[in-house]
């Protein structure tokens, strides 16, 4: 979509090398989400595996391509439902003693709450970084209030890959796996009433224009391609969004 492509979305939809699209797409909802999985060796970490609701259909794409026992991280960027509720599910079907539950000690405080049954392994606590059984580094940024106290985003340093969380996520009722050239109108929907002001906004953004980004994958919305991330980022830049918003009626139509 929007690359001339046709995807199947029944099943998992590989993005860069090892690094797949395992989500649950439903025609005519415009609020979607994007669990990824990422295979490295013999090891796999799952990326904010999403809800309930998902789950049947986001397991399916999950464990059509690996043995859940080689799951050995479940990253959550933060504590929101839409993003968590489905990781004890996860944890149910997965015998790996060593598993453990990576986010930010601010979002371990809630999310607990899901009943995670394995360890934590606090970003904030282990200098931003994880490291792989290969030597594989994730990296961690901290990005406060866009939209949670400990919200953050992973960088893969080997395949160059953003996986930004609600940051560059969107609301559509058209959705494309891809983002287009107008993507930012379907980003300012989303950013308006979600992210806290322009302020950690742009930080974050300053933040991102120093890593070398190949694609961004958003927990919402489309997957932006690397000649379309500086527009998007410079777009963010300059978005009066959340208490800096001029029409405060305008954050939150979207849901209505």
């Amino acid at each position: 979509m929007t690359d001339g492509k046709e995807y199947d979305f029944s099943e998992p939809i590989e993005i860069s090398n090892g690094i797949y699209w395992v989500g649950f797409h439903e025609e005519g909802v415009g609020f979607q989400c994007n669990p990824y999985l990422m295979l490295d060796g013999e090891e796999a970490v799952i990326f904010d595996p999403g809800n309930t609701l998902d789950y049947p259909k986001v397991a399916s794409k999950v464990f059509s391509i690996i043995d859940p026992d080689q799951i050995s991280h479940i990253i959550l960027h933060h504590q929101d439902p839409d993003f968590c509720s489905s990781g004890p599910l996860f944890e149910s079907v997965i015998s790996n003693p060593g598993l453990r539950i990576v986010t930010h000690s601010f979002s371990s405080l809630f999310s607990r709450y899901y009943g995670f049954s394995h360890g934590f392994y606090l970003v904030d606590r282990h200098e931003y970084e994880l490291t792989l059984k290969s030597g594989r580094k994730l990296r961690f940024i901290h990005t406060p209030f866009c939209h949670s106290p400990g919200a953050i985003v992973t960088y893969d340093e080997k395949n160059k890959l953003l996986f930004s969380s609600d940051i560059f996520g969107s609301v559509s009722s058209s959705w494309n796996f891809f983002a287009g050239d107008d993507y930012q109108e379907d980003m300012k929907a989303f950013h308006l009433g979600y992210m806290a002001s322009n302020r950690h906004v742009r930080m974050v953004m300053e933040q991102l224009e120093k890593l070398e980004i190949d694609f961004i994958l958003p927990q919402h919305g489309s997957i932006i391609k690397k000649e379309q991330i500086q527009k998007n980022i410079d777009y963010l830049k300059g978005l009066q969004c959340g208490i800096d918003a001029s029409n405060k009626e305008d954050a939150y139509k979207w849901v209505k």
